[in-house]
């Protein structure tokens, strides 16, 4: 077992990414962070389950300065995947667990908050219900098959947007740090950003100040219903990678309006599900520091922090990106998810010892609709279906 209390990393190579850092109102006590990543171990009624609870407390424990869940749905109408949590005043008393568990072991935990919009599930029965965007534009939602969202009244986004902020307000009063608002992707809030999803020539669409304004009421008003020492950041769709698609020089053109706004940190997430088909970019998700370009830019046009994410590379690399440009944390997916002690590790000097992510095509993504099991984790994990406490990576 490697011994990782031996070494005191702010006084090695690593050290800025062992450095404090403010988000906020709140300090992270490292610069290391589990990036939202959808495993589905939720129930099927939406409420948190043991399972979700001890998958975030692991992940804690194994060193990270903020642990940030997947997105969970603001509501059961932006609810994607069947095991999906779903934030709500019924299900406050596991998110309060989940919440405990993670500051049980000394990071900051922040819920990733979510409308699915026109991707709203289950998809077997797309047609059965209302699926809410900001215009009616058909589009492919799985290979060879095209359906149509239906577009939102006026009363449906007012819905949307305080949907928005109480969930925000549960996942508050649950104890958590904050909310990360998922603006990217292609739902909801980022398909009132684009122009080729967003046809509406009232005040929520035409012109950049109109497309944007859903985005940054929803960030207004969460700040506003909830308390100071609130974190409320974004997960910026920051180029939508599409010829008269949403540009990177939208991005920076909005995110002083986030900071504006109240926003405490960015993303800068490149791309959607339906762009990421486009032959110009097809594996893009495989390409190293395929967003750091446009975190770099978001970093410039704001004093807030970035939290560069996406194929990092090593911690050289990422001790790189802190030191060598304006971004301020660094994000870590499967990374983080094939081994929670990876900060642990690299704090130690044992970078020989974390264990890899080498699934191509992943698994975590192959079993993600059932709850997702990396093929590189301990046997017993991968046989119970999570890796839980019982299971050290040193």
């Amino acid at each position: 077992m490697t011994d990782t209390t031996e070494i005191d990393p702010t006084k090695t190579e690593v050290a800025p990414l062992f450095e404090p850092l403010e988000l906020g109102p709140r300090t992270a006590h490292n610069r290391i962070m589990q990036a939202p990543m959808s495993v589905s171990y939720g129930h099927a009624d939406g409420s948190v389950s043991a399972k979700e609870i001890e998958h975030y407390g692991r992940r804690a424990q194994g060193g990270v300065g903020v642990v940030f869940t997947e997105n969970f749905a603001v509501n059961l109408a932006g609810r994607q995947m069947p095991l999906q949590t779903v934030i709500s005043e019924e299900h406050l008393p596991g998110l309060r667990k989940l919440a405990d568990e993670v500051h049980g072991h000394g990071s900051l935990a922040v819920v990733q908050i979510v409308h699915s919009g026109r991707y709203a599930g289950p998809w077997d029965e797309y047609e059965s219900r209302r699926r809410l965007a900001p215009s009616a534009v058909p589009f492919e939602l799985t290979p060879g098959r095209t359906v149509t969202p239906q577009e939102m009244t006026e009363e449906e986004i007012e819905e949307s947007i305080e949907a928005f902020v109480h969930a925000a307000q549960i996942c508050e009063r649950a104890g958590f740090d904050g909310v990360d608002v998922h603006a990217a992707q292609g739902f909801l809030i980022s398909g009132f950003l684009s122009p080729r999803t967003n046809h509406r020539t009232d005040q929520w669409g035409g012109s950049f100040e109109n497309r944007v304004r859903f985005a940054s009421e929803v960030v207004r008003r969460i700040t506003a219903g909830t308390g100071q020492d609130f974190i409320v950041g974004v997960h910026l769709l920051s180029d939508e990678l599409i010829e008269d698609g949403w540009t990177i020089e939208d991005a920076v053109r909005l995110a002083p309006l986030l900071e504006a706004a109240g926003a405490h940190f960015l993303f800068a997430i490149p791309a959607t599900f339906e762009t990421l088909r486009l032959p110009a970019n097809q594996g893009l998700m495989n390409r190293q520091g395929y967003a750091m370009a446009d975190s770099k830019a978001l970093a410039g046009a704001v004093s807030i922090p970035i939290i560069a994410n996406g194929r990092l590379g090593g911690p050289a690399d990422m001790v790189k990106a802190l030191v060598e440009t304006n971004v301020s944390a660094v994000a870590l997916a499967r990374a983080i998810f094939v081994d929670p002690d990876w900060p642990r590790k690299v704090a130690a000097g044992a970078n020989d010892s974390i264990r890899a992510c080498p699934c191509d095509p992943p698994r975590c993504l192959r079993t993600q609709l059932t709850g997702s099991i990396c093929g590189h984790w301990p046997t017993s994990a991968q046989e119970r279906g999570h890796l839980g406490y019982d299971e050290r990576t040193l």
